[in-house]
């Protein structure tokens, strides 16, 4: 074997080798801004699905529709750039707006949309409690109203079973 062989021997067992660790590193870049992409509503507008996971263009299986392409593509590039997770969110963010979340922040007025599922539940179970308690009092005010009524007569007490024995008799 003459020397440029080995040496093109050589070579091709490194591309073979390091080819696939390129491959996954593409990859793996690619996964990681389908993944920042999902922290972000795909603005194409007519779907609630987020950026990372748009499909609704042409089908669920014809791949991601055109804004979600373009919107993975633009924070690919932030990251390219070598921009950080939340600076790539916060650029996006700056760009679509506020309504590109796919969640509200936990701060600030977004804190709002967190705390009030919570606030409501706790409201409507107080409300609950409360007119649950409010027919106990008043059945209970009821059943004490037709205790304390007028007595019955002796004599109608009397006719009463009398056309009771009657009753029983036919």
């Amino acid at each position: 074997m003459t020397r440029a062989r080995r040496i093109l021997a050589v070579a091709f067992v490194l591309i073979v080798a390091i080819a696939p660790a390129i491959v996954v590193q593409v990859q793996a870049e690619i996964d990681h801004a389908h993944e920042l992409g999902k922290q972000l509503k795909c603005t194409c507008g007519g779907c609630e699905q987020s950026a990372g996971t748009c499909y609704h263009v042409g089908g669920q299986f014809s791949g991601p529709c055109g804004v979600a392409k373009m919107m993975i593509g633009e924070i690919q590039k932030h990251l390219d750039e070598g921009m950080t997770d939340d600076k790539v969110i916060a650029a996006m963010i700056k760009e679509y707006g506020p309504g590109a979340y796919m969640e509200p922040p936990k701060q600030g007025f977004g804190l709002v949309a967190w705390l009030m599922p919570g606030i409501y539940l706790i409201a409507g179970a107080g409300l609950v409690l409360f007119v649950i308690s409010r027919w106990r009092k008043r059945g209970v005010a009821a059943a004490g109203k037709t205790a304390s009524a007028k007595p019955v007569s002796p004599e109608l007490l009397e006719r009463a079973r009398l056309l009771a024995q009657e009753a029983t008799k036919e």
